[in-house]
């Protein structure tokens, strides 16, 4: 499905501002406007959020450093074509996943959404900025991925972490010794069993950073074909997941009620979502919808029906 005028248009014009603002927040307006339109948002929705959106965002006129990266990018995807150029640069970022909390890859899957290539030089520019990985990886068959991710809690369901944003806290996971205890990934793991693992840790406590995992799982499965090696990727996407995960942990321990869920169809659903303030709500609904084209699990219609009461749309 092709993005209206006005999306493609508010998104070029969403250029110029910067791809994070307040000190490392990400900008989601490009992901957002697109979720929206693809949920079927009229012209007015999408203008409505574009202005309210942007007072908070900062110009990127001054970041040179970028500005020269994402140029030398789109120069590339016009001598060699958007595909190419993604394989070449995966093959590159594979190693950090979850760079931004996962919004260096989330961001790139909308891009190639819009197939707008300056907003994908942008994302690729993003990503290269801040690509940092977590820990070399390794496989294992000790345990499988929720043993392991029950011995992650039991490590890490008490611990602080000093920084301030999910970024940073995956990061300082990464170098905690009790973490790389546990960080090979389980041998036996599958596109199909990851999703039910990240399914299930999210449906259970409704984290903030454990919404990440369901989004972000969306932006692998757009991205898997540029991926020369999509078990690797699968496998570097669970490391990352483990880490931020172990973030989460607490979560278990003050498990939170839910409103009773309306029992809606996906069309209903959408048109809903889209009536969010929320640029997560947004995201995770349209996610869960997608994701529900390939999976039709049950438990993904839930989740968008539990934000939809929780919001009261």
């Amino acid at each position: 499905m092709k993005l209206s005028l006005l999306t493609n248009e508010l998104i070029s014009t969403g250029l110029k501002f910067q791809t994070t603002y307040q000190k490392g927040l990400t900008n989601h307006l490009p992901m957002t406007l697109v979720a929206l339109d693809l949920m079927g948002a009229e012209d007015e929705r999408l203008l409505g959020f574009y202005h309210q959106y942007i007072t908070q965002l900062e110009n990127v006129a001054r970041n040179n450093a970028f500005l020269s990266q994402a140029e030398q990018i789109e120069q590339r995807i016009t001598q060699d074509g958007i595909e190419a150029t993604l394989q070449q640069s995966l093959s590159k970022l594979i190693a950090s996943l979850s760079s931004q909390a996962f919004h260096c890859l989330i961001r790139l899957a909308y891009a190639v959404k819009s197939q707008q290539p300056r907003e994908i030089a942008y994302s690729l520019a993003y990503w290269e900025q801040h690509y940092r990985p977590l820990t070399p990886l390794s496989t294992t068959d000790s345990y499988n991925a929720a043993e392991q991710l029950k011995q992650l809690t039991h490590v890490f369901s008490t611990t602080s972490f000093h920084a301030d944003n999910i970024g940073e806290r995956i990061n300082e996971v990464a170098k905690h010794p009790n973490y790389l205890k546990l960080a090979a990934v389980p041998c036996d793991i599958t596109f199909e069993s990851t999703l039910k693992m990240v399914i299930k840790q999210y449906k259970t406590t409704h984290d903030f950073t454990l919404l990440h995992g369901i989004t972000a799982y969306h932006a692998l499965m757009v991205l898997s074909p540029y991926f020369s090696d999509q078990t690797a990727a699968l496998q570097w996407f669970w490391q990352s997941y483990t880490a931020a995960f172990a973030t989460a942990c607490h979560a278990f321990n003050n498990k939170s009620s839910q409103a009773s869920a309306p029992h809606l169809s996906w069309l209903e659903t959408l048109s809903r979502g889209a009536l969010s303030h929320n640029d997560h709500t947004i995201k995770l609904i349209y996610s869960c919808s997608e994701i529900y084209k390939r999976y039709p699990f049950a438990e993904l219609k839930q989740i968008a029906h539990q934000r939809i009461a929780h919001e009261g749309l």
